[in-house]
């Protein structure tokens, strides 16, 4: 009669630790549907501003549903139910990125074009002079030429990138076009304009 009793205590207990990991099948479900629908949408902006911080939180959503394909619901629904709020927190810290980016842009897109224009002038001035100041040889004046038209082609891509959604392509491609444009204005003698900060460097 006691093993009776005992078994029967034994077989209660199992009873109730499937019945538990069975009530867990459903809001585990429902965190790992949350998670994967969060990911979704967060992913593209994530994978453009913060690249480095997709894989950590894919990985994680993977390893909750691996979890639960094995049926330990429990588990899954630990390792799931934290995960949307991290993946809104990791997208907001992508649109912070996204803003901090554009903000450098329009510094650099109320300054370059008239950089640029400068040095058409200066080139379009020399090439129709009879005589090039000292220090500067035809030679030097088709180099210009053939580099102006190199970083104005370069601009334009950065703008039509910008205009795409491509801030980081096209923040990169103007920082570059900044550089060539300012070592092109000293070796034609122009004086350098100011320009803004520039802003972070990593893209």
């Amino acid at each position: 009669m006691r093993h009776l009793t005992k078994g029967a205590a034994a077989l209660a207990v199992v009873s109730l630790v499937l019945f538990s990991v069975g009530c867990n099948k459903g809001p585990a479900e429902a965190a790992l549907n949350a998670t994967d629908q969060a990911l979704a949408a967060a992913r593209p902006e994530i994978e453009k501003y913060l690249p480095d911080e997709l894989a950590p939180l894919t990985n994680a959503a993977q390893a909750a549903r691996s979890e639960f394909e094995k049926g330990n619901y429990t588990e899954a629904l630990k390792a799931a139910q934290d995960l949307p709020a991290r993946i809104q927190a990791t997208l907001a810290a992508a649109t912070a990125r996204k803003d901090q980016l554009a903000a450098t842009w329009n510094e650099l897109s109320s300054s370059l074009p008239g950089q640029l224009q400068a040095i058409q002038e200066r080139v379009a001035g020399l090439a129709a002079a009879k005589a090039l100041p000292k220090g500067m040889t035809r030679d030097m004046l088709a180099t210009a030429q053939t580099d102006l038209g190199t970083v104005t082609q370069a601009w334009t891509e950065a703008t039509t990138a910008f205009q795409g959604g491509d801030i980081p392509g096209a923040l990169a491609t103007a920082q570059d076009v900044k550089s060539r444009a300012a070592a092109l204005a000293g070796m034609l003698g122009l004086a350098a304009a100011p320009t803004p900060p520039s802003g972070p460097a990593n893209y």
